[in-house]
């Protein structure tokens, strides 16, 4: 990816063969310049292409605004706050036993500490439910470890959700659980088929890339068995089955490739990219061949009928929307996924099950609702974030990655990431985003 040139030292112009696209880093509007138009701004001003610009805001002159404080500014124009109103989900961490050992888990598996217990399953779920009294929906997303080793737990969550649910007028509960495939009965699916489950799968590719980094205690892999499940959750009626798909050094190369045989052959239409988070203090793939191959995924998902979201998507939504998508820890409507775990805790990250910063008991968050504000994001946290054309798309690290590397500098790969997503959004022209 080419480092875009500055024009008036207030867009960013991106080039490729003659023509350019150019970008407004905090207002997120853009425009293409073919190779006569490109031509004819080089001229002295003001030419046909310098009044057309003029006429879609993009002008020279004017202050050269810090852009930092430029998108702090439209942050409080368009009222958008980082701070969670309140929980709408709980991803239920009730085991930490799993019976497959992947290398990249961000979930100390096996440790043998404590399970949740009932008691622990129902007070989460009466503060989860009496703190959106009247809403829509709430989300309840059974998390492990392997989360069916428990399925007493899930089935009896189950039950006391509907409860709840009449209790405080909730109108709807989404329930998912996110599980490796491994092991599925007749009695569990019979229960994710009667609730309307949304299930995501763990799998990272065809078994010579699953098996890289994913196996059973016992060192063998399970792709069999997998495969064999999830053709058995893809037959059943209603439920919504997808993958979970983690980039690792074993795809990465090979996403594509990835992508269609999870779609042609598991028959998953619904292909979901997890975020890579610093392990050991920094990123573990190189952020620019990440953004490439996820482009190209994303168009092999989309070739076969299915369709692929990773964090791609949040430079798609900022450019067609013109609104800055820097708040990837809430939902739309300003509330917060957050994790419970065993002993009446709860993690407002909910892939961070340790940071202490973040972890609080049920009491605490009734008494204190303002603390959800020890998960917001702080924007642009250093200098060189306001040099960054991918400004209002990433606004720099989040509280969690800044947790893992210790300081709220970017890990490199992390700003390659976004810049080469930025890049290829802008010249995105297959009218799919």
């Amino acid at each position: 990816m080419a480092v875009p040139r500055m024009l008036w030292g207030k867009y960013f112009r991106y080039e490729r063969a003659g023509e350019a696209v150019l970008l407004d880093p905090v207002g997120l509007d853009s425009v293409f310049i073919d190779s006569g138009e490109v031509r004819d701004l080089a001229g002295v001003p003001p030419t046909a292409t310098h009044e057309a610009l003029a006429g879609l805001g993009f002008t020279p002159g004017g202050p050269a605004a810090d852009r930092r404080e430029a998108l702090h500014d439209r942050l409080r124009h368009l009222g958008l706050d980082a701070v969670p109103r309140r929980i709408s989900g709980l991803r239920v961490v009730l085991t930490d036993r799993c019976n497959m050992a992947c290398t990249y888990c961000f979930v100390d598996t096996n440790t043998g500490k404590p399970d949740m217990t009932e008691d622990e399953l129902s007070d989460g779920l009466e503060f989860l439910f009496e703190q959106n009294a009247g809403q829509e929906e709430v989300s309840v997303q059974w998390f492990g470890g392997e989360p069916t080793i428990r399925f007493d737990l899930m089935r009896y969550g189950d039950r006391l959700a509907d409860t709840l649910a009449d209790r405080y007028g909730v109108a709807r509960v989404r329930r998912t659980v996110v599980t490796n495939g491994a092991r599925l009965t007749d009695e569990v699916l019979d229960h994710l088929v009667a609730y309307e489950y949304g299930v995501g799968i763990s799998v990272d590719g065809p078994p010579g890339i699953n098996s890289a980094n994913r196996l059973l205690l016992g060192g063998r892999p399970a792709d069999d068995r997998i495969r064999r499940n999830v053709a058995r959750l893809v037959e059943a009626e209603g439920l919504h089955v997808g993958c979970n798909l983690t980039p690792t050094a074993a795809n990465i190369g090979r996403l594509a490739e990835t992508v269609r045989w999870i779609v042609d052959d598991l028959g998953l239409k619904f292909v979901y990219v997890n975020t890579p988070i610093p392990t050991a203090g920094r990123w573990q793939v190189k952020g620019a061949d990440l953004a490439k191959e996820l482009y190209e995924a994303r168009l092999a998902a989309l070739g076969r009928g299915g369709m692929l979201f990773s964090v791609l998507d949040r430079a798609f939504q900022a450019l067609d929307t013109r609104r800055p998508m820097l708040f990837d820890h809430m939902q739309g409507d300003r509330s917060l996924n957050a994790a419970l775990l065993p002993g009446n805790r709860v993690s407002l990250c909910d892939i961070n099950f340790t940071e202490p910063s973040f972890l609080h008991t049920l009491d605490e968050l009734r008494a204190d609702p303002g603390l959800l504000a020890g998960v917001a994001k702080e924007v642009a946290p250093v200098p060189e974030c306001g040099d960054c054309p991918a400004l209002a798309v990433c606004g720099g690290p989040s509280r969690n990655e800044q947790a893992l590397v210790g300081g709220d500098t970017p890990d490199p790969e992390m700003c390659a990431f976004y810049t080469s997503t930025l890049e290829i959004a802008v010249w995105d022209d297959t009218g799919v985003q």
